[in-house]
């Protein structure tokens, strides 16, 4: 359902593409968009930021092998988990309103299909929403879904000089071959950042070596986390966790297959007496953090 937003700005000003930029502040031109320009407000970056070299963000870029961009990841997942996306946007939606945070611009890296900004359109409707995506096959679905006050960028976020209240980075890292470098270079696009975490280390996904041998095939996971690792990456990245929480993706979520539906009845009865040790246990969970 395409729809070519006809209007999109950073505040509450009109929309203006030819309009010169004020104090400075950079354009979003480059990549492509079905929007012309956007004006953003430029990060206040520290020194050491401030010096990381060409080689440091283009270490962050696709190659032309990546499964994301090869039709690989696209034939294992060919709705790019839009069906899991209200729940996620609903999960993201809980953990700022509980913290009391009301970001005006937010910014989402590594965007898929787009749809987790739309359905957070719907329950911030005063905000307005970037999307980031690399992946071209990625990107195509996301431009369908573009809207007025949602808009999508076929590149990464690491070629602009752009700021937003709050960033989500939502089952993203664990993709990512340097992820520790990938999450501190995070830290600079906004004041908020919210990380979704996939647990895929359990006893028993450890004790079926296959499970996750499986998760690197099938949706490209190349690191895997318990709550206390996940938790730790992000502290180590140079990150003050201000909230966290277990996300019960495996039973929350419908059609996740016959072994995974088998495995929610322990999950469920385990949980009842300790979702921390479900998780270790079982797995079946991710972890949603937030930070600034």
């Amino acid at each position: 359902m395409p729809i070519v937003p006809n209007s999109f700005s950073s505040g509450d000003e009109p929309f203006a593409p030819n309009a010169a930029p004020r104090n400075n502040m950079p354009r979003l031109t480059s990549g492509r968009s079905s929007c012309q320009t956007v004006e953003l407000h430029p990060p206040e970056a520290s020194i050491e930021e401030r010096e990381m070299t060409d080689d440091g963000v283009a270490k962050h870029d696709l190659n032309d092998a990546s499964i994301y961009d090869n039709a690989e990841y696209l034939a294992n997942n060919p709705s790019w988990h839009v069906e899991d996306s209200p729940w996620k946007a609903a999960r993201i939606f809980e953990i700022l309103d509980r913290n009391s945070i009301k970001p005006a611009r937010i910014v989402e890296v590594g965007c898929g299909a787009g749809e987790i900004l739309v359905q957070l359109k719907t329950k911030l409707p005063g905000s307005t929403f970037v999307g980031y995506e690399m992946s071209s096959q990625a990107f195509k679905l996301a431009s369908e879904r573009e809207r007025p006050g949602v808009q999508f960028v076929n590149k990464s976020i690491f070629h602009d000089n752009v700021h937003f209240d709050a960033l989500l980075c939502i089952d993203v890292f664990e993709h990512v071959d340097d992820y520790i470098g990938f999450v501190r270079s995070l830290k600079k696009f906004a004041k908020y950042k919210v990380f979704h975490i996939p647990l895929d280390l359990s006893v028993q996904s450890v004790f079926r070596s296959q499970a996750l041998l499986d998760a690197r095939k099938s949706v490209g996971h190349l690191h895997y986390f318990t709550k206390q690792t996940a938790i730790e990456t992000v502290r180590y990245a140079g990150y003050e966790i201000i909230d966290h929480h277990l996300t019960a993706m495996a039973m929350e979520l419908p059609n996740r297959g016959l072994r995974a539906n088998l495995m929610n009845v322990p999950r469920w009865l385990l949980s009842r007496l300790s979702p921390d040790l479900a998780a270790r246990l079982l797995g079946g969970w991710s972890l949603m953090v937030l930070a600034r």
